[in-house]
């Protein structure tokens, strides 16, 4: 019997069971559950790619470490997009027309001159080239607010500015208003 568990961040374990008494089959699937809740909260980092990005939740902080995460290269976007990192790491948001947008967050040391790129509804690894992108100094400039324009899921990307930006940890938060 194989026994699969999954969050709602799509993690998963799947765990092969032979000849145990449902008892035990019972503790195990409590345990995992328990185990997989903790793993698919905060605490996870972005993805070097958009396709692995994990989903942004409204209102549970989110965290990654560009110096110890696996991040993909900072050359992204069309010539148009004002953007210009180091190395990024990618979230994915969904949001629906009308929603407004809050971000918040916070770098810690080293961590220096970060970036917070927003890409549009419908951005994927293939067609990020040519993207225009909403970037916004990370965190100096205070929290980042906008307007969702189309129903879609939003591609946001963190990462050390390209001129004197530094890896390092960082924390965010998302809160959404739905219209």
């Amino acid at each position: 019997m194989l026994l699969r568990l999954t969050t709602r961040r799509g993690d998963a374990i799947v765990v092969a069971v032979r000849n145990a008494p449902r008892k035990i089959l019972g503790m195990l699937a409590l345990g995992s559950a328990v185990a997989l809740a903790a793993a698919g909260g905060a605490g996870a980092s972005g993805s070097a790619s958009i396709s692995g990005a994990p989903i942004v939740r409204a209102g549970v902080p989110e965290t990654g470490n560009t110096m110890t995460d696996s991040t993909g290269n900072g050359s992204i976007g069309s010539d148009l997009s004002p953007g210009c990192w180091n190395d990024v790491e990618y979230w994915r948001l969904p949001l629906t027309s009308g929603d407004e947008v809050v971000l918040n967050g916070k770098t810690t040391p080293p961590a220096y001159h970060f970036q917070v790129g927003l890409f549009p509804a419908g951005t994927t690894d293939r067609n990020i080239d040519k993207q225009v992108a909403v970037v916004s100094v990370f965190p100096s400039r205070g929290p980042i607010h906008f307007d969702a324009h189309s129903t879609g899921t939003y591609t946001l990307v963190f990462g050390p500015g390209c001129y004197n930006g530094a890896d390092g940890p960082y924390t965010f938060t998302v809160s959404v208003t739905k219209h």
